[in-house]
This record gives C-alpha cells, structure tokens and sequence, in this order.
C-alpha cells in the first residue's frame, strides 16, 4: 500500500537528508515542511464500514472532500482495532483495506490523517492484555505506513484511564519505540493518563530528543453541560437543562486554556485538542456557544483541535439531510457560515452579568414532602423545570424552601435582579398562590438583600424581582430562596437567574 508515494517521499527526504548527521537534526529539518494541525474531526470510529460495508454511512472519498471543502485539514480515525484481531494478534485483512481506503480518501483530499488506536476501554480494565495487543497493533500498522506521506500521523492510544494509569509512560515509551524502528521521522500523538487530562500533562514523560511528537488534551468541561443526559454516563443520564456561559464558566475555560499553554511553553512542545464537544441534549444555542468558546480559545493559544464528532452523536454532519449541522459547522468554522442563516444566535450579553449557575440543578429543597427530582418539560429557560412535591402547608412560609447558591461576590449599591419560571403543578384554572422571593444571606441571621413575592397559578409565568444592595456581601454567602411552606400543593420551578448591574439594550 502506498508505494504511489514512495518515489516522491524519497525525493522530499534526501533534499533534507544528504547533510545531516543525527536523528535529532534529521527531526528539525523535516519539521518545518509539515504542516501544523489546525482543524480537524473525529471520524467513523463507530460506523458500520468495519464490519458490514454495505450499511455503512461514511463515504470516504465524497466525505473526506466534504470535510475539506467545510474548513478542515486533518481527520481522526477512530480504530477500536481488537476486536479485528485473531489470537495471535493479526489484524484481519479486511480491515486493513478498509483503513487503506480510508487513508488514501483523505490523503487525496488535501486532508491530513491521524490513525488514533482508540481501544481505551479495553486498557483501563486488562492493561497486561492491552499492552500486547497494542504493541502488535504499532509493529503492524507502523510497518504498513511506514513509506506514506508524512501528513499520516499515528496516535498510540486514546485516553489511556484506569489500570493504565500506572503504567502509561511505561506502555507509551515501548510503543514509541516500536513506531521510530520504521518511522524515525513520522508525527507521533501523545496525551496524560487520567483520559487525556490536562491536569496530568506534568505526568507525561517524553524524550527529550524526539522533537516529532505533538501532545494531546480532551477537554469536555463542565462534563454536567456537555454529557448531560448521556446514556453511558450514569451521573449525568438524567441530568437536563444544564446551561452555560456565566462569567465564571468562561473564566473556568481560560483558565485551564491558559494552563495548558503554560505546560506547552515550557515544554516547547505543540498542542492538539484532540476531542471536544457538547451532546444534542444541551441545546443547539447552548451548544453551539461552547464549541465555539473552546474552538476560539484554543486558536488564540495556539492549539489545533479536532472536534468529536462527524456521525453518531455530538453530531457535526447530519447523515439524514446530507449535510453540516450548520450552528455547529459555523461554531467550528466561522468564515464558512451560512451568512443567510440565523442559526447560531448572538450570545445574550445578559449572561455576562449572571452571578449564580443557571441551572434547576442548582435549587436544594429542605423541609418538602418528597425528594425534588422529578425534571419536566416546560418553555422556559433551560426547557426543563424541577418538580417539588409539596402536599399540605406547614405553619410558617420558611418551612420549606428552595434554594439555590450566589457564587459572586456582591457591592452596596450593587442592581440585582431575579429571574425565574413557575406555576403550580394543577389544572385547576382559578388556583393561585403567593411565595416571599429573596435574595439572603445562607446563614443566621439570614439577612435580605432583596426580597419580594411571586403569584404562582396553573400557567407558567415569568417571576421577576429587582433591587438595590444595601451592604457588601462576600462571594458565595447569598443564595437565592422560595419560600413554599405554606403552598400546600406542587409546584414547577425553572432554572433560575440572578443579575448584577444589567442594564437591557433599548429597543
């Protein structure tokens, strides 16, 4: 395979070749004629193509062109390669073909291609049988491609977790060298244990004089906002309507950016982002916020980054209509928006002033009837409301309570302004009922900064309440409370938000 590219690489590299003497200086030549990774996706790691061709969805040649005509120069193939393994370790031919296939479509669409062995799985829970298979995987797949071009980038494992924590530099330095034996000069993709952390790149050890390698990061945070409602994801499976970009969440995005720069400047050595991404059940307005928050901050540092995924979920190209999921498309690549589409809407600047986590989440009921978990639809910010199980009504109004954290510091004089969706959880047309809405301290005395009262009925309204701080308040000691005692019946209540110092646009 590939020997239509072995004469014209002979060429490239004995221009570069003929005057030098070391391995290292050998590195530092070819470097500078490869192109950096700048934007890529995550492709066909679950597709039916590997195993029954007739049903598969991805069409190399026709998609790999899509890609590159959307903005993007590289792709990652996603190869969960044992299972295409016999006991002695071999991969099967048929697979192989279908790799080569995949290969050469994207090599012949201008596009770069990262072979990335993504049996993470496997290794987290049988690490000695992981490292012969894997080691059998690079002596085969390094030997096959060894005379490709150098836009052929191999990625050892996927976020290597669990019980290869212990032993991942030891299974990354005997891979490496399975791979340098046949690929002394080729672009080797390497990342931290603990599922490619960032808070782990200090645990990475790298030779010093291999000056081919790029180091990865996957970067799904807040994982509540970007897996809520996942399947595979027990703590978050029945999570919904979480939001994000609060002050404090971009804050959060910066700042781990700007770690892992810190950690690359120092190791001089190049980034790659090598997953990101927000599933369908965040919201398309949400999500397309966040991909491209992260996309941005990646770019400004510097960073390539390869967006999962293409298919399947966290989908970027819709198979059914045959084409970009265009917020997401224009998240990721801006300059090839659809400038018709309205799509990817404007950030709402009044989440710049939000100075609590909007989120139904974030309510803590003390006192009620039952446990607060039941979530529901409703049109309200966030599309969902959290459900409290009141039954009868207790003495006092403060009885029972929903509750829910300030996690900014506030100012005398500070505008503060409360807003939030309910009703009670009746049919019955004439109900109505008044809760006390403040803003307090979280401990006694329990002072009020602001307070008010909301008219719930059977229709979900709109319950907004504003004033001024009268005195500074420190971050984290004000919450948010209803005040349900004396309800008597069930109520829905949305994600809330509080607001500092917003003042609205005129119209």
């Amino acid at each position: 395979m590939f020997n239509q590219f072995k004469f014209a690489r002979l060429l490239a590299l004995a221009s570069l070749a003929l005057a030098v003497a070391s391995t290292t200086q050998a590195q530092a030549n070819n470097a500078a004629a490869v192109p950096a990774l700048k934007r890529g996706v995550n492709i066909v790691g679950y597709d039916p193509l590997w195993t029954e061709p007739a049903k598969a969805r991805f069409q190399p040649q026709r998609h790999m062109q899509a890609i590159r005509d959307g903005g993007f120069d590289h792709v990652r193939l996603n190869l969960h390669a044992f299972a295409h393994m016999d006991a002695q370790g071999q991969l099967s031919a048929a697979w192989l073909n279908t790799l080569d296939s995949l290969v050469d479509a994207g090599l012949r669409a201008g596009l770069q291609v990262i072979l990335d062995q993504h049996n993470f799985m496997d290794c987290a829970k049988e690490v000695d049988a992981c490292r012969m298979r894997l080691k059998a995987f690079w002596r085969q797949v390094a030997a096959r491609y060894q005379d490709s071009p150098d836009g052929v980038i191999f990625e050892i494992l996927n976020e290597p977790n669990g019980a290869a924590d212990a032993v991942w530099n030891d299974m990354l330095a005997e891979n490496l060298a399975i791979i340098r034996t046949s690929n002394p000069t080729r672009r080797v993709i390497v990342g931290p244990k603990f599922w490619n952390s960032l808070d782990h790149l200090d645990s990475l050890q790298l030779p010093a004089n291999d000056r081919r390698l790029i180091v990865t990061f996957h970067y799904y945070t807040p994982m509540e906002f970007t897996h809520q409602g996942a399947s595979w994801t027990p703590q978050f499976q029945n999570l919904s309507g979480i939001t994000w970009g609060a002050p404090a969440e971009l804050d959060k995005l910066k700042a781990d950016m700007d770690k892992v720069k810190a950690w690359a400047d120092k190791a001089q050595r190049p980034i790659l982002l090598g997953e990101f991404g927000a599933l369908e059940t965040a919201g398309m307005a949400q999500r397309a916020a966040w991909t491209a928050a992260v996309a941005r901050a990646a770019e400004a540092r510097g960073f390539g980054w390869s967006y999962w995924q293409f298919d399947s979920d966290f989908i970027l190209w819709d198979m059914k209509a045959d084409g970009w999921v265009k917020p997401i498309h224009s998240a990721l690549v801006p300059e090839k928006a659809d400038k018709s589409s309205t799509a990817v809407p404007a950030r709402d600047p009044a989440l710049d002033h939000l100075i609590n986590t909007p989120s139904i989440t974030s309510w803590n009921v003390y006192g009620g009837d039952g446990a607060a978990t039941q979530q529901l639809p409703c049109a309200a910010y966030g599309k969902v409301c959290l459900r409290v199980p009141l039954q009868a009504a207790k003495p006092n109004a403060w009885d029972i309570g929903a509750v829910a954290p300030v996690q900014a510091a506030i100012a005398k004089g500070d505008q503060l302004q409360i807003l939030l969706w309910a009703r009670l959880d009746t049919d019955e047309a004439s109900a109505k009922e008044t809760v006390p809405v403040l803003l307090q301290l979280g401990a006694a005395p329990y002072t009020a900064l602001v307070s008010g009262t909301a008219t719930l009925t059977s229709k979900l309204q709109p319950v907004a309440i504003g004033g001024v701080a009268t005195a500074a308040f420190e971050a984290g000691t004000v919450n948010l409370a209803l005040q349900l005692g004396q309800l008597g019946r069930p109520v829905l209540l949305s994600a809330p938000l509080v607001l500092k110092n917003y003042k609205p646009a005129k119209q």
